[in-house]
């Protein structure tokens, strides 16, 4: 286990809020976002179970939401044919939900405390329209969140290409496309959900995550939104 000390054993998933006060939104168990990429294999029919089950006891309330947006345009930036990056992308898609779909069925039978929204869906939302423009302003005005951002999308498409594989400016414009469509949800979930706080979930850290939660940072997460790592219990956490 890392030698972080808000890092514990939950319901046999490690779980580590990002700061302390991470770790109290923790405690408030109001809400949580599970974020789940699709075309990640991380998120096995397993391991997503799992997490959904650990959530809906940890949390009043869970949000699911899957992203599909600006994978079709990666795959055309990787030098796929346009038609056969849509076609693969609602096939990839199509997946993750069917995933999804499954792994609620068994963590909330009743239907009651997990929803699962496609990110598609809230960004003409006038909450995620809300944050979306602070977002995209820091990103404008902002070095060290531009910065972040820039990282971020540079660690998503050298992780598509292949270690050794060329970063082309497609891929960046591709990627940051991406990383600005997400990025409401990894500043202020309380506002974008409509809930008191939120903890968003997710199992390894990531430059945006670990930038936003540091007191010295120049743009932070709003109040009562926090970020934590959640993944299965194993002897080399």
């Amino acid at each position: 286990m890392r030698g972080n000390q808000l890092a514990e054993l939950r319901h046999g998933m490690y779980s580590e809020p990002l700061s302390e006060s991470c770790r109290r939104v923790l405690e408030r168990g109001e809400h949580a976002l599970v974020g789940v990429s699709a075309g990640n294999s991380y998120f096995g029919q397993e391991r997503l179970t799992g997490l959904l089950e650990w959530a809906g006891r940890t949390f009043s309330a869970v949000d699911v939401v899957y992203v599909d947006t600006h994978i079709d345009t990666m795959l055309v930036a990787d030098g796929r044919p346009p038609e056969y990056a849509a076609r693969s992308a609602r096939s990839t898609v199509k997946d993750v939900r069917r995933r999804i779909r499954r792994a609620v069925e068994r963590a909330d039978p009743a239907g009651m405390r997990i929803r699962v929204r496609a990110l598609s869906e809230l960004l003409h939302t006038p909450e995620y329209r809300e944050v979306r423009r602070r977002t995209d302003r820091a990103m404008r005005e902002d070095p060290g969140f531009a910065a972040t951002c820039e990282e971020m999308v540079r660690q998503v498409v050298e992780h598509r290409t292949g270690r050794g594989a060329a970063v082309t400016p497609a891929h960046l414009e591709a990627g940051m496309g991406y990383v600005q469509a997400e990025a409401p949800l990894f500043v202020d979930a309380p506002t974008v959900f409509n809930v008191p706080s939120s903890m968003v979930c997710y199992h390894t850290d990531t430059p945006i995550s670990t930038y936003l939660v540091q007191p010295d940072s120049t743009f932070r997460v709003a109040p009562g939104h926090g970020h934590m790592i959640v993944r299965p219990a194993t002897a080399d956490c």
